[in-house]
């Protein structure tokens, strides 16, 4: 998809692909393909997109970096506040540019929120809540065939856990939930409180259902996130925000509902009023991730700031880091740094 949307831009061209899968490099026989990560770095790349397993994210995206690469990364990009400062100090040692892929905060709905909450609609937001719930179980087993899907895993007794269940502490991956939230309230997280459910729905993977934290930003207001993987759940999004005006929640369980209701508008409106389904899709047409890649290639073509940089991106990320080391001690509060402070 990353290779399709890059190639697709006027000022940019993909020209060299890395995977350790030789099935993924064989789909593209026109172009230099790697197993090798340095031989890859080795081609002169203006800019690597790292859409690889969650662990080795901050390794590989410090090494780009050094390597005199702007980096694209998908998330979790980081997995410790160590691996968040290692970033931050390969940035600035490098100049190079860095992003989280953090595409939701390019959705639509997201934007029909925040022009609301921008034009004063919502008042002050005091609260609100993200909810990542998917059942990822299909996706946690492999054997040489692919991924084993959860129900029929008596059939692989060779089957092996993936990353997802062996790296992926759900709370770990907010950054869907919390990244148009903290767009949308123009905010940063300074501390945050998280409890665990352990491990109940899948006892042979051993990963824990659902995680959820409580978060307070600079500004005042208290955030609620709850991620789950292994949960009875299909994948759905619910979004909540709470102000002293008038208040929004999206819903995607089934077809998206969006609704909004503010006693501080001209009019006030009548109870909760559904946000029309155009006002739900970006204007320019453009799916949510060809849009964010779109703009962080201008930032670098056109050298003005990344869309999310080097700080921003760690500030979506590191609540949840922190989130589930909190979980982990009992729900110890644990402060959220100011990595832009600390340079």
């Amino acid at each position: 998809m990353f290779a399709d949307i890059f190639d697709a831009l006027p000022d940019c061209r993909t020209v060299a692909v890395c995977d350790i899968d030789p099935e993924a490099l064989a789909a593209y026989p026109h172009l230099p393909a790697h197993s090798d990560y340095d031989a890859f770095l080795g081609e002169g790349l203006d800019l690597v997109a790292v859409i690889t397993p969650g662990p080795v994210h901050a390794e590989q995206s410090v090494r780009a970096l050094e390597a005199g690469a702007h980096v694209l990364c998908e998330t979790p990009c980081v997995y410790s506040l160590d691996e968040a400062r290692a970033v931050v100090a390969a940035v600035r040692r490098t100049g190079q540019k860095y992003m989280l892929a953090e595409d939701y905060i390019w959705t639509g709905w997201a934007g029909a929120l925040k022009a609301k909450a921008d034009a004063g609609h919502l008042g002050q937001i005091v609260y609100a809540e993200g909810d990542y719930t998917h059942d990822c179980r299909d996706i946690m087993l492999a054997d040489e065939g692919g991924f084993v899907p959860y129900a029929g895993r008596a059939d692989h007794p060779n089957a092996r856990k993936t990353w997802r269940a062996t790296d992926l502490p759900p709370i770990t991956y907010c950054s869907h939930t919390l990244g148009p939230l903290l767009t949308i309230m123009d905010d940063r997280v300074v501390s945050v409180v998280g409890m665990s459910t352990g491990t109940h729905t899948a006892a042979e993977l051993g990963t824990i259902d659902l995680e959820s934290a409580l978060l307070a930003t600079a500004k005042g207001a208290v955030i609620r996130l709850t991620n789950g993987f292994t949960v009875a759940c299909p994948m759905t999004l619910f979004y909540n925000l709470v102000g002293t005006g008038g208040s929004a929640r999206v819903d995607t369980a089934g077809e998206m509902s969006a609704r909004w209701y503010s006693d501080v508008s001209q009019p006030p409106t009548d109870g909760w009023q559904d946000i029309a389904d155009e006002a739900l899709r970006r204007a320019d047409g453009l799916d949510n991730v060809a849009a964010m890649v779109r703009d962080f290639v201008r930032s670098i073509v056109e050298g003005t700031p990344e869309p999310l940089d080097v700080y921003r991106s760690m500030e979506l990320a590191l609540p949840g880091i922190l989130a589930h080391e909190s979980a982990m001690r009992g729900g110890e509060k644990i402060d959220v740094p100011d990595l832009k402070a600390e340079a």
